[in-house]
């Protein structure tokens, strides 16, 4: 089984959050990044999959080179491979246009299940698992589903 899990990098809970200059977007140069607590969950999942079926877990991760931290944590706590797709715009990216980044790299991998976080700790917003599993063609199913 071929188990992918989309991973957020998002800032520390109790940052500080200053507004960048043209008040579109936050300040991030003093800012500390931490794995989405959702995704965490996702990626536990995935791994307790793994390890009663067998097979194995990608994490994928789309940002900036920071995002390559987050990357290492997910193959420390288990997961078997990476994959970051670099992308230093997603603050002008929408979350269609996030979707499709995701989806480029999930068709690619033609996994057996797509594991994504309920929402992000930093925007909420809850739209990504729904639109890439759209975009993909293949049902969806929200965690409070259980």
């Amino acid at each position: 089984m071929k188990i992918i899990v989309a991973i957020k990098q998002v800032p520390e809970r109790n940052a500080q959050l200053k507004i960048a200059p043209g008040g579109k977007w936050i300040d991030e140069s003093d800012l500390s990044y931490t794995f989405n607590e959702p995704d965490a969950y996702a990626l536990e999942e995935a791994l307790q999959l793994k390890d009663k079926n067998g097979g194995e877990v990608i994490a994928l991760s789309a940002g900036p080179d920071r995002v390559a931290s987050t990357l290492r944590e997910a193959l420390a706590k288990g997961a078997d491979r990476a994959i970051h797709i670099l992308a230093d715009d997603l603050a002008q990216r929408d979350t269609l246009d996030l979707a499709r980044l995701l989806a480029d790299a999930i068709r690619a991998e033609s996994p057996d299940l797509i594991l994504t976080g309920l929402q992000s700790d930093d925007l909420g917003l809850g739209q990504t698992g729904v639109v890439l599993a759209e975009l993909l063609g293949i049902p969806h199913a929200p965690s409070s589903c259980r």
